[in-house]
């Protein structure tokens, strides 16, 4: 059963990788876009916390990648 999303994720219902086709990408001076393909349960877990805190998907997986990438540490 296929469930529509309104976030802009491609998920994969077993987690497996999508070939990346050019119109898939685009970059510009302050930003990339591309496609992320994430297990389907993740990517509903996310869009309740991102409509929880009034967020875009976006702006939440950059939360928390700027978070993780903090706790590394300079050197990774």
């Amino acid at each position: 059963m296929s469930r529509s999303r309104s976030v802009n994720l491609a998920v994969h219902p077993r987690g497996g990788s999508l070939s990346e086709t050019p119109d898939d990408v685009w970059e510009s001076d302050d930003s990339v876009r591309r496609t992320v393909v994430i297990p389907t349960e993740l990517a509903d877990r996310l869009a309740a916390e991102a409509e929880r805190r009034g967020l875009s998907v976006s702006d939440l997986l950059i939360e928390y990648a700027d978070e993780g990438l903090r706790r590394e540490g300079p050197e990774g």
